[in-house]
């Protein structure tokens, strides 16, 4: 029987017999020599990763271990979510260093370890290492819905395509591209608050390879109230107000971020907005044009809420759980900056060095 499976959507309807747990050996681990290092913990994750890649010569995405209560069993089996979405299983030789690290990880006195140790189910990648008792899962056993079971653990690669349409199902209802500015208004508040504040403007150029870059790896094209906005500059000598490549790189960034997270993930259930902006920690339609710094940013929304307009600015970044109104549109957001009137005053991060 074949150690590896292909993971489909029938996968959860696998049972025991259809897998084949044949044992191998972690033998990488050294004696353990200092047992209350932190770093214990990722060395015994890590050469487990490291077994079922050298087994299977692929990368492995994610890793499940599944500890045993030793009473009904003394047997660790393994679960390697691999690079080609094949599932690896496999059980682990419970050898005496091996039995040795994972006490030691449990934080169990070896004499006692056959009374204490809860079956428990970890996971692991080079950036997660997590645990929870087998206890949580409920109505579905290991042993008995084996298939379903490990379908609960799968990583995020698997069902990236599910994953990303999701996004873009949540997303498309709220899209508002065509949003308008009144550039001579604009223009005139600007220039005002250019003049007011003695800044040095850094003269508009062409964009047109920036805009071009945008809408190849965004999917739409620049909108046009930024490109409107950047005829009147290519951002301001420090100062918050950023040029057209600083916006896209930090889109980029953020854009990253976005696809790297599950829709769920995304979702904050810190409410603030009143219905103008999504309850969400970024989307690829908030484009960033004003550095609050330390990765906090004022952005421009074009998927605003029920009760939100296309073009208002929004406040989001890495100290904010949420994205939220700042001013409706850039017009009332550039009259703010001046005299220290309205919502947004003369701060800190207005100046850079």
């Amino acid at each position: 029987m074949n150690n590896s499976i292909q993971y489909s959507e029938d996968f959860k309807l696998l049972k025991w017999n259809n897998f084949n747990f044949e044992p191998i050996e972690i033998n990488t681990l050294s004696i353990l020599e200092d047992p209350k290092h932190y770093k214990n913990s990722f060395t015994f994750r890590d050469a487990i990763i490291d077994a079922i890649e050298t087994r299977s010569g692929k990368k492995t995405f994610k890793l499940s271990l599944i500890t045993p209560d030793y009473k009904s069993s003394k047997k660790f089996y393994g679960i390697g979510f691999l690079e080609d979405r094949t599932v690896e299983t496999f059980e682990i030789e419970n050898t005496p260093i091996f039995e040795e690290w994972f006490i030691n990880i449990q934080r169990f006195k070896s004499d006692d370890a056959t009374k204490k140790c809860v079956p428990s189910i970890y996971n692991f990648s080079t950036s997660l290492y997590s645990s929870q008792p087998v206890s949580n899962i409920k109505n579905i056993t290991f042993q008995e819905n084996t298939g379903a079971f490990i379908d609960q653990f799968i990583p995020d690669q698997f069902i990236a395509e599910k994953l990303a349409k999701e996004k873009v199902d949540f997303l498309r209802p709220f899209i508002q591209l065509e949003a308008k500015i009144n550039l001579e208004e604009v223009k005139q508040s600007f220039n005002a608050l250019i003049a007011e504040k003695g800044l040095t403007i850094h003269p508009p150029k062409n964009n047109d390879a920036i805009y071009a870059q945008f809408e190849k790896e965004a999917g739409f094209p620049f909108p046009a109230i930024i490109k409107e906005y950047l005829t009147l500059h290519n951002g301001i000598d420090r100062c918050a107000i950023m040029g057209a490549e600083d916006i896209y790189n930090e889109w980029k960034d953020w854009k990253k971020c976005y696809d790297d997270w599950t829709q769920e993930g995304l979702f904050s259930t810190f409410y603030i907005n009143k219905d103008k902006a999504l309850l969400m920690y970024t989307t690829p339609y908030w484009i960033p044009f004003f550095d609050l710094e330390d990765g906090n940013f004022l952005a421009f929304d074009f998927a605003p809420n029920t009760k939100g307009k296309a073009g208002q600015i929004i406040r989001f970044g890495a100290d904010v759980e949420t994205g939220y109104i700042e001013a409706e549109d850039l017009n009332t957001f550039l009259k703010s900056l001046m005299g220290n009137e309205g919502e947004i005053e003369e701060n800190e991060w207005f100046f850079v060095e």
